[in-house]
């Protein structure tokens, strides 16, 4: 599969007929021709692109547009907008509302094609997603966060980490080991969207470590809820006899008993309201220590600095 597109245009005839072109050419293809639905389909389906109609009843696709992009499950996927507007201002209005192309009726579709799979792969190269999770990685993190302080916001950043990930890697294998990853980041989105809104950024810089940035408000709640809900549901990913003992016993390749303790979140954040910081390098040296801090405290734990 080429990957997954979903179509928004209310017209019937258009619609049907991009969907059998793209889907002949090997893509997964979900359409709709109302902008409340979209809405609500990229998020549960995050596709690799979207294509937008703009004129549209009820909700127009500038306002979808906008929509997605104030979203944090789908923030990140590249918008080509449709439309039989060809003014120079209308490009404009939809290039600033989060679209990554424009293009008019009628269209070629060789040129809708070569246009879909150059903004699908420039958009893969840019996120280097965790394979696991799918969440932004290390490159995509930092330019987030530079992109920030340039501008002057003032934000937090929590920096996560899961430890004793890897004990319980090998004892209970690589596959278990990335779907205890994938639950946390689901954990991870859910909560933060449900508190920062429109400023949330969730990322995932290396694999056993993530990062949420929000509100300086929202912080502490943030990382006081992500500790509760982990500490409640982690315990499904072990086997009962590890859970009544509180700790990990196993046999390593050599045969020798190996006592870990289980996972457990260790949660740094730092703010920059009152500290100058100049780039990523420096927050997350910064955020590094915090973790460090927590990481001394028993079981899942957090510090939040200012």
């Amino acid at each position: 599969m080429e990957g997954r597109i979903l179509f928004v245009d209310d017209e019937p005839e258009i619609l049907n007929a991009v969907k059998f072109y793209l889907e002949d050419e090997d893509f997964e293809v979900h359409v709709t021709t109302e902008g409340n639905r979209a809405v609500e389909l990229a998020e549960s389906l995050r596709p690799d692109l979207i294509i937008l109609d703009v004129m549209m009843p009820a909700m127009d696709g500038i306002q979808v547009c906008r929509q997605l992009r104030s979203r944090m499950r789908t923030r990140m996927i590249p918008i080509i907008f449709l439309t039989a507007r060809e003014s120079v201002e209308d490009k404009i209005k939809g290039l600033e509302a989060g679209g990554v192309d424009y293009i008019t009726k009628p269209f070629h579709n060789q040129e809708l094609m070569a246009r879909i799979k150059a903004h699908i792969r420039q958009s893969h190269e840019n996120l280097s997603g965790h394979p696991v999770t799918g969440l932004p990685g290390a490159s995509i993190i930092e330019k987030e966060v530079n992109q920030r302080l340039h501008r002057g916001e003032i934000f937090a950043a929590i920096f996560v980490a899961i430890d004793h990930l890897k004990a319980y890697r090998d004892a209970y294998g690589v596959s278990r080991a990335d779907r205890l990853l994938a639950s946390f980041a689901r954990l991870l989105e859910e909560e933060a969207a449900e508190r920062v809104g429109e400023n949330v950024f969730v990322g995932q810089p290396t694999y056993e470590e993530f990062l949420a940035l929000c509100s300086p408000d929202d912080a502490e709640p943030l990382c006081r809820r992500l500790v509760e809900r982990f500490e409640e549901e982690k315990t499904a990913f072990y086997y009962e006899q590890h859970r009544q003992r509180g700790e990990l016993l196993y046999y390593d390749y050599r045969g020798n008993a190996v006592r870990a303790p289980l996972v457990r979140l260790s949660l740094g954040g730092v703010c920059n309201s009152q500290r100058f910081l100049a780039t990523y390098a420096t927050l997350a040296e910064w955020g590094a220590q915090a973790v460090l801090k927590a990481r001394a405290q028993d079981g899942s734990a957090y510090v939040v600095e200012e």
